[in-house]
């Protein structure tokens, strides 16, 4: 449950994103640094999905600090300003919001079915400051790689070795190696903090079907500071039965059947939920089954082949009217369809028609 302090500085970071021209910068006092974030949706989103993303910043961000979110002209584009007001040291705040900017885009894709991509700003120091700030931002993954507390080299040495025992189901020796890998490091906090995200990495490798949630549920991420290395090891031991009560590996088959019937007719009303209930699995399982297969996430793909499809019949000479060709790439709605063929092609479906025409 939100304070009151924290309520009033959502509601004044929320005016200074919105432009109000009577916003006054909140304070500073008790805050450790700013940062603005961006996500950017693949596909134009619909007002409920807007309001459900919006509504969904809050929850997902709390780990990190206090948040307010607006969504650009456009509605495609969500920023997200966060008073970071949990951590005093940067490189744990860093490590909490690679875990934040996760659960949101789990929302964003499994509860909502909608892909965007993150992008990470660099913090600075007053909220007064906040519109210098809005470029440039690094995608998520850029982002880590830049302030993991691991260096690269490590870092896939340590994720390749998690990888393989939890592969091979071997999760009690988890603890063991990274309780070794611990002892030659000077900046324990530091280096117990980056262990989280390649620990999820490597488990996600192997049981996507596990959740952000369920997987974090025994760590203690304000106890990290004072007790690394206990907290941290105790998290690995705590993930055990969770991962005993994964089944083996999924085959890949039935995501390659769905990517063939997809391919085949692209109008059908598919939905992630209903198709990874169809395959006994969950939507988040679903989703990074789908991507290890594809390179892409879901809707992705399906927007991607629904948009090649109408571009095939706007420029085969068919004389198609629109609503005819909406229907055939799976969008009951014109305007929607009109509003993501201009996003994916940058041209509406009259001018994409007429340009080849005029060819």
């Amino acid at each position: 449950m939100a304070t009151e302090r924290e309520e009033s500085l959502s509601r004044s970071m929320a005016a200074l994103l919105a432009g109000d021209p009577g916003a006054q910068a909140p304070e500073d006092t008790g805050v450790y640094a700013w940062r603005l974030i961006r996500w950017e949706a693949d596909v134009p989103l619909t007002d409920e999905q807007r309001e459900a993303l919006l509504e969904g910043v809050d929850a997902t961000m709390a780990s990190a600090g206090t948040a307010a979110a607006l969504f650009a002209a456009d509605g495609d584009v969500m920023t997200i300003m966060l008073a970071l007001d949990r951590f005093p040291a940067k490189v744990h705040r860093d490590t909490v919001l690679w875990l934040c900017a996760h659960a949101l885009m789990d929302h964003a894709s499994v509860n909502l079915e909608q892909d965007g991509t993150m992008f990470i700003g660099e913090e600075f120091d007053s909220a007064a400051e906040w519109a210098a700030h809005l470029a440039p931002m690094r995608e998520i993954s850029d982002w880590w790689n830049r302030v993991s507390p691991i260096d690269g080299a490590k870092a896939h040495a340590h994720r390749n070795h998690l990888q393989t025992s939890i592969k091979r189901r071997q999760y009690a020796v988890l603890g063991g190696y990274v309780s070794r890998a611990l002892r030659s490091e000077t900046e324990l906090a530091r280096v117990c903090f980056g262990f989280v995200p390649l620990v999820i990495e490597a488990i996600w490798s192997q049981h996507g079907e596990l959740s952000l949630q369920k997987l974090t549920e025994g760590l203690r991420l304000s106890e990290m500071p004072r007790h690394p290395r206990e907290t941290l090891l105790d998290w690995l031991t705590a993930l055990q039965p969770l991962l005993r009560a994964c089944p083996a590996s999924v085959n890949a088959a039935p995501i390659e059947r769905v990517i063939e019937s997809i391919r085949a007719d692209c109008a059908l009303p598919y939905s992630q939920a209903n198709l990874s209930k169809s395959l006994g699995l969950t939507p988040a399982y679903f989703c990074r089954l789908f991507h290890e297969k594809t390179g892409q996430h879901f809707s992705t793909f399906l927007t991607r082949t629904r948009m090649e499809k109408a571009q095939y019949l706007l420029s085969d000479g068919q004389n198609l009217s629109l609503a005819e060709v909406s229907a055939a790439c799976g969008y009951p709605n014109k305007s929607y369809f009109c509003q993501v063929f201009k996003k994916y092609t940058g041209m509406t479906p009259g001018e994409f028609e007429n340009a080849y025409k005029d060819v």
